[in-house]
Formats: C-alpha cells, structure tokens, sequence
C-alpha cells in the first residue's frame, strides 16, 4: 500500500471526523513528512473478504426482510416478515416465516402467506399479526392493490387468513373489511390484534388518517374475529403531528401496557407509549424512542418473561454507502430492558452476547497526535485538533465492548470504519456529547449535504462519567450500544478494513476495548 499508517490514519480522521460535524466544515489534519515515510499496514480489500453467514442479523439466502411480525408459542418466536423480492413484478411482499429459540439461529419455513392477482386486493401484502384463538390460527393482514384507484376501488383493506399448524394457510376473503366512513380508504393498514380479556373482546388496532385531521390508531372490536364494530380511536399523546403511526404493537411490561409504533416520515423512528389501561390514554415518556430511523417497523415478540424488538435495517441503492437507503434489508433484534423510573430501553440480546465472547487480539494500533496508551486503555487528547487510534482489519463478524469517558471540551468522538486505500471514504458512528446524541452520517468528505445526521438518536451524556458501550458488528450491519439505547445503520465500507477511535476537542478515554468473536 502506497499510504503510510500514520498518514492514513490522519486523513481518515481528518475526513470521518471534521467533514461530519457541521458546525466546522472542512478543518482536516495534514499529515506530516515524517508520517508520510513510515510503511503501510492495511487491509485486504474489500472485495476479497468472504460474507459471514447471517446469523445475528438474519436474512434468506434471497430476497430481503421487510416488516416483521412476531408471534410466540411453544418457546419459539415464530417471525412472520414481508419478503421483498425485488423483481419488479405487479404483486409483492407475500409473508414468509422464519422461527428462532434463542436469536442466534433462525429456521426458515419459506412462504406463509402468497399475494394474489391483479385483480384481487391483495395484489401486494402489507404488515399484520397473528393470534390463536383454541385450536387455529388466525392472520390478519393488509391487503394493498396499487391499481385499484384508478378503478375508484380502495387502496387498502384488512384481510383474513386461518390456519392449524402456522405452516398452510387458507385465506376467508369474506371477512375482508375497508376503512369505515370518516376514515381515509387509502390508507388502511397494519392491523395488530390482542384479546381484551377485561371486555372479553377481541381488539384490532390499525394505521389509519381520520379524514381533516392526521395519523390515528384506529380501534375495532370483535367476539368472533370475522364481524368488526368500530370504536374511537387510542388517545396517543404527542402524536397528532405524525403523517401515520405504523405497525402498531401492544404488550405488558412491568406492570404496564406499552404501545409501539412508527413515525411514518422522513424521520422513520419507532416510538413507545405507557399507559395504565388499555383504554389509555397512552402517555409519552421523556425518551420515546429506542433507536434510529434505520431501524423501522419494530414490532415484539418474547421468549418466557423476555422480549425483544424485531425491526429491518435496510440496504442502500447499488449497495453504496453515500446512495439513498432502500426498503427492507437484514432482521435486527434488540433485546427490551426496564430502566430508570420504569422507562424502556435496549441491549444486546443476552444469546448473542454470549456467541461473541472469544478474545480476540486488539493488535498494534497507529497512532494519531496525543494519544496515551496502557494494555487496552487509551487516552486521546484532541484539544489540538484530532487525536485517535487505528487498528488492523475488522473481524467479519465481532463484538467491540469498552467504556468511554469525555471531558467538558470534547465536541465528538467515535468509530471510524472502512479504513482502506481511500481514506476520505472512511465512515464514523459519532458520539457528540455536547449535543445528547449518536449519529452515523452516509455521506463521505465534501458530500455531506444536510446539517441533520443521516441517522441520529438522542442520549443523554455528562462529562467525565464512564458509559459502557457494545458494538455487534456482522458483515456490512453494526449495531452501537450505548446507554439503554442504541444506532443501528449498515457501512458497506466497514468489511475487511480497517478501524479505529478518535476524539477532537478535548480528551476521550477508552478503558478495557476489547474485541471478541464467536465461540462456536
């Protein structure tokens, strides 16, 4: 390689780290003569690094996984999902299943649920559930036909379909309904069903737009599951502002109903709510989301007293990190915890914790301006412009575990990733104390187009305290776990390159970095 370590270590701190804050655009950090001499250690190129098997972000050998729909029973959590196929064909999104007993490994089942013909309403497929009710099964999806406006036909309806073993399903099209009047028909979706044992009836929540206003969750009520009365819809706070509130989810936790949903925008968060009852009002806690918009449409599922939040995190057009995102691309699984005052939060799901959990060896790191280092302890001062440290390859598939500490003068400090033989291509996850937040922006160098981060999640940080943090990392999908809350976003950059840490503006401190890599 024609690039020195230390030179390139410059460059790519200059370039993930300056070009990414916007409050200073363009400040880089040159790279001196002496640097410049110094022999080049770097990565295979990428394309040279084998795939590892999707095993903690899971996906089919073909095909894409879109919304997921988790049911449990009989200690598995059986994974309904829209495959996105990706062919261009008129119908799309059928349900396909997989099942999991501990989030490490997946049994695929293929097909569930086919989409029907061009005539038909579920010409496409969208997002539902499923609940048993004795002996059957019953699946309650979107049915979408693209075409049918132009037909004065609605767009969207909610559809049923019945089954004994989760496997063959047979679809009751007489039990097909449409968005009831003051309602918008085109946008009817989603449908989530509970049974309300204190009513002893069965509720179905939707995504819906009550016509004039905005984004409900609209309520219907059955005791047969086939016939459904309709009644007003959840009084969610602090959403009115919300174009719709997709794939609704509600489940008890810690003596409390929870209600998850999607901000359907630009934003693409998924959000929770509390309440005492089911009636509501649902109540908007202080920090009403769990992570970022490339993480969407996460729904729940659980495991004996444990459950888990199932969202996509998608892939990018041409598979370029600085192209817009696409829909659908690998599973993701956070593993829900109860924080401070009873609020929500996530962590690495303890199964994949514990796959991850052989040592591997950090390596030599480069070095970059005033950088302190005892066994796997670092210090980078940053006070006088970037500081930071770059090791050897990434792991293909690693669990990067440490504390970070920052002092009042730190403006962000982070991961950098992808570093290769174009070094100004080079990706970071960002921490920006002074900000409350986590962010990873697609966007490489001068390209950088909006002062919004490509993804974002706000967390709450003070100076010169320890925050524990776990990367998973599995090919081209990293996960940062910080806190109770964590950023998922996909570098096609990051495999078989090189990574680091750096800090700018004051000193960072890493204690006890570690890279671990599975055990099996």
């Amino acid at each position: 390689m024609r690039l020195a370590a230390i030179a390139l270590a410059a460059a790519v701190l200059a370039s993930a780290c300056s070009n990414r804050n916007t409050a200073d655009p363009g400040e880089t950090a040159a790279p001196s003569a002496t640097a410049a001499a110094d022999p080049a250690v770097t990565a295979a190129p990428s394309d040279e690094v084998k795939r590892a098997e999707d095993r903690l972000f899971w996906k089919p050998a073909e095909g894409w996984v879109g919304d997921v729909m988790p049911f449990s029973d009989n200690d598995r959590i059986h994974l309904f999902y829209l495959q996105d196929w990706r062919d261009g064909a008129p119908g799309f999104h059928p349900w396909h299943q997989a099942s999991t007993a501990n989030l490490t490994d997946y049994d695929y089942a293929g097909e569930s649920i086919p989409f029907g013909q061009e005539a038909d309403q579920d010409l496409a497929i969208g997002t539902g559930s499923v609940i048993k009710a004795g002996d059957t099964y019953h699946a309650f999806y979107t049915g979408h036909n693209w075409k049918f406006p132009d037909q004065g036909k609605p767009k969207e309806a909610v559809m049923h379909a019945v089954s004994k073993d989760l496997k063959s399903w047979t679809k009751v099209p007489e039990d097909t309904f449409y968005a009831p009047e003051g309602y918008e028909k085109d946008d009817f979706r989603d449908p989530f069903v509970l049974y309300n044992e204190e009513q002893g009836e069965y509720w179905l929540l939707l995504s819906a737009r009550k016509e004039g206003t905005g984004g409900v969750i609209a309520l219907f009520a059955s005791k047969d599951l086939s016939e459904w009365e309709v009644r007003e819809p959840l009084s969610v706070d602090a959403a009115s502002s919300f174009f719709m509130l997709e794939c609704p989810d509600v489940f008890r936790m810690n003596g409390k109903w929870v209600l998850v949903f999607s901000e359907f925008s630009d934003k693409k968060s998924t959000h929770y709510r509390i309440s005492d009852s089911l009636n509501g009002p649902w109540v908007k806690p202080e920090k009403d989301v769990f992570d970022g918009r490339a993480f969407y449409a996460a729904k729940t599922g659980s495991l004996g007293e444990r459950r888990f939040l199932f969202g996509w995190v998608p892939t990018r057009q041409l598979e370029k990190d600085y192209m817009k995102w696409d829909w659908a691309g690998n599973m993701v699984a956070h593993e829900m915890v109860i924080g401070e005052a009873g609020a929500l939060g996530i962590k690495v799901p303890d199964e994949v914790d514990r796959l991850l959990s052989k040592p591997s060896p950090l390596g030599e790191a480069r070095q970059l301006g005033s950088v302190t280092n005892k066994d796997s302890d670092y210090g980078m001062d940053g006070a006088a412009g970037v500081s930071g440290i770059i090791f050897g390859q990434m792991p293909q598939t690693a669990k990067i575990t440490g504390s970070v500490r920052f002092d009042e003068k730190v403006t962000y400090s982070g991961l950098v990733t992808g570093v290769g033989e174009e070094p100004e291509k080079a990706y970071g996850i960002q921490l920006e104390p002074g900000k409350d937040r986590i962010r990873y922006d697609a966007a490489g160098g001068e390209t950088l187009s909006s002062l919004e981060p490509d993804v974002q999640v706000p967390v709450a940080f003070e100076p010169n305290v320890d925050y524990p943090f776990t990367i998973v990392i599995e090919n081209d999908v990293a996960v940062f776990y910080i806190g109770d809350s964590a950023l998922t976003t996909r570098i096609y950059k990051m495999p078989g390159q090189a990574w680091g840490w750096y800090s700018r503006g004051g000193k960072t401190t890493l204690t006890k970095l570690a890279v671990s890599v599975r055990a099996d």
